[in-house]
Protein backbone atom coordinates (compact mmCIF):
# COMPACT_ATOMS: atom_id res chain seq x y z
CA UNK A 1 0.00 0.00 0.00
CA UNK A 2 1.43 3.43 -0.87
CA UNK A 3 -0.10 6.99 -0.68
CA UNK A 4 0.14 7.03 -4.69
CA UNK A 5 -1.99 3.94 -4.99
CA UNK A 6 -4.50 5.51 -2.34
CA UNK A 7 -4.79 8.38 -5.52
CA UNK A 8 -2.81 10.99 -3.15
CA UNK A 9 -0.34 12.95 -4.84
CA UNK A 10 2.75 11.77 -3.83
CA UNK A 11 6.12 14.20 -4.34
CA UNK A 12 9.99 13.75 -3.57
CA UNK A 13 11.01 17.17 -1.65
CA UNK A 14 8.29 19.41 -3.10
CA UNK A 15 7.67 22.00 -1.78
CA UNK A 16 9.67 21.23 1.46
CA UNK A 17 13.21 19.46 1.26
CA UNK A 18 13.13 19.31 4.57
CA UNK A 19 16.12 17.18 6.36
CA UNK A 20 16.32 18.12 9.73
CA UNK A 21 15.26 15.18 10.87
CA UNK A 22 17.21 13.29 8.76
CA UNK A 23 20.14 15.27 8.83
CA UNK A 24 20.05 15.07 13.07
CA UNK A 25 18.85 11.98 13.56
CA UNK A 26 19.96 9.61 11.02
CA UNK A 27 23.24 7.83 11.19
CA UNK A 28 23.29 5.11 8.31
CA UNK A 29 26.94 4.38 8.78
CA UNK A 30 25.64 3.30 12.52
CA UNK A 31 22.80 1.61 11.52
CA UNK A 32 20.41 3.84 11.88
CA UNK A 33 18.49 5.32 9.77
CA UNK A 34 15.86 8.26 9.17
CA UNK A 35 12.65 9.04 7.29
CA UNK A 36 10.83 12.47 7.18
CA UNK A 37 7.41 12.19 5.66
CA UNK A 38 5.25 15.41 5.70
CA UNK A 39 1.23 15.24 5.21
CA UNK A 40 -0.55 18.17 4.05
CA UNK A 41 -3.13 18.99 7.47
CA UNK A 42 -6.05 19.87 4.73
CA UNK A 43 -6.04 15.96 3.59
CA UNK A 44 -7.53 15.48 7.30
CA UNK A 45 -8.57 18.48 9.21
CA UNK A 46 -10.06 21.60 8.60
CA UNK A 47 -7.66 23.89 9.73
CA UNK A 48 -9.93 27.20 10.26
CA UNK A 49 -11.79 25.08 13.46
CA UNK A 50 -8.65 22.85 14.14
CA UNK A 51 -10.63 20.00 13.92
CA UNK A 52 -11.42 16.45 12.09
CA UNK A 53 -12.01 16.92 8.76
CA UNK A 54 -14.16 14.66 6.47
CA UNK A 55 -11.74 12.56 5.33
CA UNK A 56 -10.16 11.91 8.39
CA UNK A 57 -10.73 8.52 9.03
CA UNK A 58 -9.94 7.50 5.03
CA UNK A 59 -6.80 8.95 5.82
CA UNK A 60 -5.96 7.25 8.84
CA UNK A 61 -6.53 3.82 7.54
CA UNK A 62 -4.07 4.37 4.78
CA UNK A 63 -1.25 5.49 7.03
CA UNK A 64 -1.86 2.54 9.35
CA UNK A 65 -1.58 0.65 6.24
CA UNK A 66 1.47 2.83 5.14
CA UNK A 67 3.11 2.46 8.71
CA UNK A 68 2.81 -1.29 8.97
CA UNK A 69 4.58 -1.59 5.68
CA UNK A 70 7.39 0.33 6.78
CA UNK A 71 7.70 -1.36 9.29
CA UNK A 72 7.09 -4.94 8.07
CA UNK A 73 10.47 -4.02 5.40
CA UNK A 74 12.55 -2.48 8.57
CA UNK A 75 12.05 -5.43 10.81
CA UNK A 76 12.95 -7.77 7.06
CA UNK A 77 16.01 -5.60 6.93
CA UNK A 78 17.12 -5.92 10.52
CA UNK A 79 16.44 -9.69 10.35
CA UNK A 80 18.66 -9.97 7.45
CA UNK A 81 21.47 -7.51 8.25
CA UNK A 82 21.88 -9.64 11.93
CA UNK A 83 21.90 -13.07 9.76
CA UNK A 84 24.20 -12.13 7.70
CA UNK A 85 26.55 -11.03 10.87
CA UNK A 86 26.16 -14.13 12.85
Amino acid sequence: MSCATAEYAVQRNKPYAGGFITEHYGNPAGECHAMQIEVSRALYMDERTVSRGERFAEVARIWAKVVAALAEAASARRDRHRAAAE
